[in-house]
């Protein structure tokens, strides 16, 4: 039989703000155990052990429905002598108790807002914790920490929890209290992960505070991403296999990292490949918000997310409009194991730290493009490629002199391996087996400074290698997976592909 609680004193709600209670008793729930009243009796003896709360025990009514008991704790410590200390002793009992759990961390930086001082906006982030804790958080959220800012320079922020991240912009000691706050809300907002959630109260916040975030001299220059992506529909080597087209389009800074979703289209029809390289590119021009902004003057890359089975696929040689000109030749076009977009997690930390390989600098063209390296494709030593990838940390680009569909599949798989495990990020191959000097050669003379200028510089080799009928031999295609431009939704959008 359940006891009925004690009614809190009318109209009495504490030092606390309307709804903090509600927040607080959503992020209690995902303690684990929290639904046993045993656990919660744990917690409230733990809590009578320590000098902020105690005998704090002796006044709240058991009660065996969790939200009910759980309210009434709440109510103790609000009407309690010193309401902090005993929200404060609330937190460490659970910090004793459940050190690794997740929800401890929210519950900590509620605990902190709560118990701040009186001109801290508490009603406005109180709701806005309550939203980032019912969503989870994104992967990697130290990336949308403002750069240079007080009291976060010397700090190791890779290994912190989103919450952590909250609570250390607001416990920083710096005269600009909210500024860096709300510049890093603004940007995980934009993340693809958070930006499909309504989040009124974050949405609200931001609005209500835009002049308080850092003022930036200009705004940073961006590109445009497409992303055209191919789902096989049936067996992958049938000579018909359908495919089904579906679209999204990004925005990203020219320097890289994290991107913002604008929109996606998932096309109704099937199309067979050979279908696709006749109608694919009219799909993409027949949906008037990607055409409209394509006209953009902001450089534009295409990316093409296709099943291993089709890799090689000549996506580059789509036409889109009436001149009839292949895709290739107005932009960089790229393309990216669908395998391996889908399951980001593979090699991840490898991906990363290769991917800022890219970056760095060359003393001249010449020393850029030796950075591509043509490991052995022989299937007797296709078990070495991994051991050849690893010890080599500064590779970033791998080319084949065997186009990637061609390859023996012990070779294949290897090559996948060097990508899932070894964290390569760039491919590049000649669609014609044979010696790569010409093609590398080519791209030379495009003068890059870095591997990152890669997807330009083939993009000069195809529009100078153009022609009404391309050359087999002049043909390649370059695998481009920035692991900054995953987007975890469009795994969601076709059933059966990603649980």
């Amino acid at each position: 039989m359940h006891a009925t609680p004690f009614p809190p004193p009318a109209g009495d709600r504490g030092l606390w703000p309307e709804g903090a209670e509600d927040v607080l008793v959503e992020i209690l729930l995902r303690v684990r155990g929290m639904s046993r009243l045993d656990f919660r009796q744990e917690v409230l003896e733990t809590m009578d052990e320590s000098t902020e709360a105690r005998g704090i025990h002796g006044g709240i009514r058991e009660d065996g429905v969790p939200q009910a008991h759980l309210r009434e704790i709440l109510r103790a410590i609000r009407t309690s002598r010193d309401p902090r200390a005993a929200l404060e002793a609330l937190t460490k009992a659970l910090e004793q108790l459940r050190k690794n759990n997740g929800a401890v961390g929210w519950l900590r930086l509620a605990a902190r807002v709560l118990n701040s001082d009186d001109d801290f906006p508490r009603s406005e982030l109180l709701p806005v914790i309550g939203e980032l804790h019912d969503i989870g958080p994104p992967a990697a959220p130290n990336r949308y920490l403002p750069e240079d800012t007080p009291g976060l320079r010397e700090r190791n922020t890779a290994a912190f929890t989103l919450p952590e991240l909250l609570d250390l912009l607001l416990t920083r000691i710096d005269d600009d209290r909210l500024g860096p706050l709300v510049a890093f809300l603004r940007k995980l907002c934009n993340d693809p992960a958070v930006d499909k959630h309504p989040l009124p109260a974050l949405r609200r916040f931001l609005a209500a505070h835009a002049h308080q975030e850092p003022a930036t001299a200009a705004t940073a220059p961006e590109r445009l991403i497409v992303q055209v992506r191919l789902d096989e529909k049936g067996p992958p080597h049938a000579t018909d296999t359908p495919y089904r087209l579906h679209v999204s389009y990004y925005r990203q800074p020219l320097a890289g990292g994290p991107f913002r979703r604008i929109g996606s289209y998932d096309d109704e029809l099937e199309f067979t490949r050979s279908e696709l390289l006749r109608v694919g590119g009219a799909r993409l021009v027949a949906w008037k918000e990607l055409s409209l902004a394509l006209r953009t003057p902001d450089p534009v890359r295409i990316e093409f997310l296709l099943p291993r089975s089709i890799l090689g696929y000549t996506a580059d040689l789509w036409s889109t409009g009436a001149t009839r000109r292949p895709l290739g030749e107005f932009h960089p076009v790229v393309v990216r194991q669908l395998e391996r977009y889908c399951e980001p997690h593979l090699g991840l930390a490898r991906w990363r730290q290769r991917w800022a390989k890219l970056q760095i600098q060359g003393a001249d063209s010449n020393e850029v493009v030796e950075r591509i390296e043509w490991p052995s494709l022989d299937p007797a030593k296709a078990k070495k490629l991994l051991n050849w990838v690893v010890d080599r940390e500064s590779l970033a680009c791998m080319g084949l002199t065997v186009p990637y569909e061609q390859l023996a599949p012990e070779v294949q798989y290897a090559v996948d391996t060097a990508m899932y495990y070894g964290g390569i990020p760039v491919l590049i191959w000649r669609r014609v087996a044979g010696d790569p000097d010409p093609l590398v050669a080519a791209l030379r003379e495009q003068e890059p400074t870095r591997l990152a200028e890669l997807p330009d510089a083939v993009h000069q080799y195809r529009q100078d290698n153009a022609g009404p009928h391309p050359d087999p031999d002049q043909t390649v295609t370059l695998l481009w997976d920035d692991p900054d431009c995953v987007d975890p939704d469009q795994d969601y959008s076709f059933p059966g592909i990603v649980g």
